[in-house]
């Protein structure tokens, strides 16, 4: 909805709201909070962790296959040879390797990571239903009762799709739409695509707010009819309101006032660039940025034609040539870029960094297709974390000689959003108003030990 449409249909009448008050009156005292804001960045269709983190090199051929172990800042710490720039930030990053679910699909493994629950397919099927449980940025946004004009939760560069069908738990789900995570387009070509939130430039400050004075004196005259279908709708429109009377929210998403030698040292490709604009986010005030890696086009080697793919890190074809090539290369550039980025603007150390996928690769090398791939894995998997006082070097768990299941420390997906959480200062435990009753945010148990 443009912002046209949102403020025109706002003088059709909505009831008043202020979008934190059923927040303040229920808020615990706060607690101390390690990270002022989260940046995600999630690698569509699920990173080898074998290959890149959890290497065994003492394993079969058939498992261990062609990359090499290179030395990171870590004494004793391996990676794998694809990413070199990151192995030379490893002193900043916390490997958490004993993660585990039992979801294979992709649908529910999304799902599951970005919620921390698992899916009740039998309830909605594999689409997005108002009865989802909230992506783990909603669940904090509604939890968070500080006022701010920025958006507390956004989504760069667009939702996770199989074809056209986007998947769950990337939205607010039960707790209403005012929730959702702000989205923000990015095309294939790095362009960033600003939302149409900017204020005309014949209104000035004065006019705006008459207006919104306005606004509030047709919202006090309405019914209390259908205030349940109309009160999600008027929290967006006060949030449209707050930005458009802050001009230089706007200027946090225009790349070209960086340097063309940081945007260079991001990438200059979609998820280099996407990440970029969320570190600027961040900056002007966001809380929570997802950043998904999106749709691209990808060679699958063989017989296969090039084909636009949805979650290019599903690699159950041409496997070593995509993440030697393509993939882990970007991926390396990136993050290494964001994390030093952050440390000289002075904002790793409020800012918790979490690279992650749905779910590993599988150990043994398969030979389904013409070209050698890894297969789906939920049983064990790496998460990355840094920033935020998070302990740098720190490998929390492991895993058995192939890489294959989870034999020390097990952490649950549940355990990883009730980490986030608490490092932003929420209570995992809280439970906070749905639509139909109230939500847990997370059934999990914070990490301490991630953290110094």
């Amino acid at each position: 909805v443009d912002r046209r449409s949102l403020l025109s249909l706002g003088c059709l009448g909505f009831t008043p709201l202020n979008p934190l008050s059923s927040l303040q009156a229920n808020d615990q005292p706060p607690r101390a909070a390690r990270a002022k804001s989260v940046l995600l960045l999630f690698m569509d269709g699920g990173p080898s962790h074998i290959d890149l983190f959890d290497l065994k090199m003492d394993a079969p051929d058939q498992i261990r296959g062609p990359v090499s172990p290179i030395e990171s800042s870590v004494p004793g710490t391996f990676v794998g040879e694809h990413l070199p720039l990151v192995a030379k930030q490893m002193h900043c990053i916390a490997q958490i390797r004993s993660v585990r679910h039992e979801d294979i699909p992709h649908d529910q493994a999304v799902y599951r990571t970005l919620t921390g629950y698992r899916h009740n397919i039998q309830a909605g099927g594999l689409t997005v239903q108002p009865s989802d449980m909230p992506h783990i940025a909603s669940a904090f946004s509604r939890a968070d009762s500080r006022a701010i004009a920025m958006p507390r939760s956004i989504e760069i560069p667009e939702p996770m799709r199989i074809d056209a069908r986007i998947l769950p738990g990337q939205n607010a789900g039960l707790l209403g739409a005012r929730w959702n995570p702000f989205p923000v387009h990015v095309t294939r070509a790095g362009e960033v695509i600003p939302p149409d939130v900017g204020r005309a430039e014949n209104v000035a400050e004065k006019r705006l707010g008459q207006r919104r004075e306005l606004l509030t004196s047709l919202r006090s005259r309405t019914s209390d009819k259908s205030v349940s279908a109309t009160r999600e709708f008027s929290a967006l429109q006060d949030q449209v309101m707050r930005i458009l009377q802050r001009p230089s929210i706007h200027e946090a998403f225009n790349l070209d006032r960086e340097p063309a030698a940081v945007r260079d040292a991001y990438g200059r490709y979609r998820h280099g660039q996407s990440t970029l604009l969320a570190r600027r986010l961040i900056e002007a005030g966001a809380r929570f940025v997802t950043v998904y890696w999106g749709k691209e086009t990808q060679d699958w080697g063989g017989d296969w034609k090039p084909m636009l793919v949805n979650n290019p890190w599903d690699t159950h074809r041409n496997h070593f040539p995509l993440i030697k090539d393509s993939l882990v290369p970007r991926a390396d550039q990136t993050l290494a870029a964001l994390l030093a980025d952050l440390s000289d603007r002075g904002m790793l150390d409020d800012t918790l960094v979490v690279w992650m996928g749905e779910f590993g690769r599988s150990p043994k090398i398969s030979s389904i297709f013409s070209t050698p791939g890894r297969e789906h894995w939920p049983h064990a998997f790496t998460i990355l974390m840094a920033g935020a006082g998070i302990k740098g070097g720190y490998i929390h768990g492991a895993t058995d000689r192939n890489g294959a299941y989870v034999t020390d420390a097990p952490v649950s997906p549940a355990d990883i959003t009730a980490t986030i959480l608490d490092a932003l200062g929420v209570d995992p435990q809280k439970t906070v108003p749905s639509r139909d009753s109230q939500h847990r945010l997370s059934t999990g148990s914070p990490l301490a030990e991630l953290f110094a």
